[in-house]
């Protein structure tokens, strides 16, 4: 390119590359989604037997493991919200690399035609 420090390929193939990531981090959060746990809503108050209640899942239903389970589950869907963040700031880093890659071309083609007008100009003279 002219005036250019940048190889137009390796922008598109960055681009493709971080799109190829926000695929792997939306299929981390997919498969994150399936590791949830169901949990038994927590009771406010003195009478609170939500730790008594038979829930079935990874940590059991006995007393007190509802609480391991809320608190899981809390962190899990914490992980989930953050992948989903990242393939999002990952595919938007790809388009945005696509875009420069496309705004350097048309710089340089105007640039190219510019140059080629003004070595026009000249040879007339």
């Amino acid at each position: 390119m002219i005036g250019f420090e940048t190889d137009l390929d390796d922008l598109r193939a960055s681009s493709v590359h971080l799109a190829n990531a926000a695929d792997a981090a939306g299929a981390a959060r997919d498969s994150e989604h399936k590791q949830d746990v169901p949990v038994a809503p927590p009771r406010e108050g003195f009478f609170d037997i939500s730790g008594m209640i038979p829930v079935d899942n990874a940590f059991g239903g006995s007393l007190g493991m509802q609480a391991v389970a809320r608190a899981y589950e809390n962190h899990r869907a914490k992980i989930e919200k953050l992948l989903a963040e990242l393939h999002q700031s990952t595919l938007d880093s790809s388009h945005a690399l696509m875009r420069v890659a496309e705004l350097y071309e048309q710089a340089d083609t105007d640039t190219r035609t510019r140059l080629q007008r003004t070595a026009a100009v000249l040879d007339e003279s």
